[in-house]
């Protein structure tokens, strides 16, 4: 007799065998069908890229731009375009999946020095109902590089610090200066409140270093992340981790000295 524990440890055991099964399948039957995408296309005539473009595009600034374009869908695709046609389908004949796949729109912005907005999905979904074969996406780019490009709701902000950051970094050298000379003088007057109160001044100077660096670059990261879609995010996270941990460490020099300073002020 098969008891709670065994029976559920064996449904359990049976559950992980078929899911396992179905996502093996899956992506047998994927790579089966790239296979067949890859073989159909080998089977044309190949064409490198200045083949391509002069059979195809006549117009030397547009072969340039076909070129470019198909090098990076085949490299999103990760197979070989050098049978494609310009009438070629791109989900019915290439399965390149324009709705799942934002990653080679991201890489013909970066090519092109274009904006896709993609946000807007009303609009994004219409205009991937027009991109129908390889040429219409040629054309997408095309209208894309003619127009201007936007300028960011953050970008105006960015381009000036703002006034607190210039004054803060302006009062350091000041802070420096008289904490020194009070220092200084403290010592040679032999004056422990002289002196103690020009050590305050001047370590606060590192504190106010601290906090001026560390509060501008997240006002300039919550600028730029409120100024960026989705997309841009998940391309750029690195850069944006990388500011994170230089706020955060700006940020703790200037928590750590401040209480360093209250703790030798009101603590002793």
């Amino acid at each position: 007799m098969w008891n709670a524990m065994e029976f559920s440890e064996l449904a359990a055991v049976i559950l992980i065998g078929a899911v396992m099964a179905l996502l093996v399948s899956v992506g047998f039957r994927d790579w089966l069908r790239k296979r067949r995408r890859v073989a159909s296309l080998a089977a044309r005539v190949q064409r490198n890229d200045e083949q391509f473009g002069q059979d195809y595009f006549p117009d030397a600034k547009r072969a340039d731009a076909a070129v470019r374009v198909r090098r990076i869908l085949s490299k999103n695709l990760e197979m070989p375009l050098g049978g494609l046609v310009p009438s070629d389908r791109l989900n019915e004949d290439l399965r390149a999946e324009l709705p799942a796949n934002p990653h080679l729109f991201w890489e013909l912005e970066e090519e092109f020095g274009i904006r896709i907005d993609m946000d807007d999905m009303e609009s994004f979904e219409k205009t991937l109902q027009r991109l129908v074969t390889f040429q219409d996406l040629l054309e997408f780019v095309e209208k894309r590089i003619a127009e201007p490009l936007a300028e960011s709701p953050g970008q105006r902000e960015e381009e000036e610090p703002s006034p607190a950051y210039e004054f803060a970094i302006r009062s350091i050298p000041v802070l420096f200066v008289v904490g020194l000379v009070g220092l200084v003088s403290g010592i040679i007057l032999d004056k422990n409140r002289v002196t103690n109160i020009s050590t305050v001044i001047f370590t606060s100077g590192f504190a106010v270093w601290g906090f001026a660096n560390g509060g501008e670059m997240l006002r300039t990261l919550i600028l730029e992340m409120r100024a960026m879609s989705f997309k841009e995010i998940a391309v750029r996270k690195w850069k944006l981790v990388f500011v994170t941990c230089l706020v955060v460490f700006f940020l703790s020099v200037g928590i750590f000295i401040s209480w360093a300073v209250l703790n030798n002020v009101f603590f002793r």
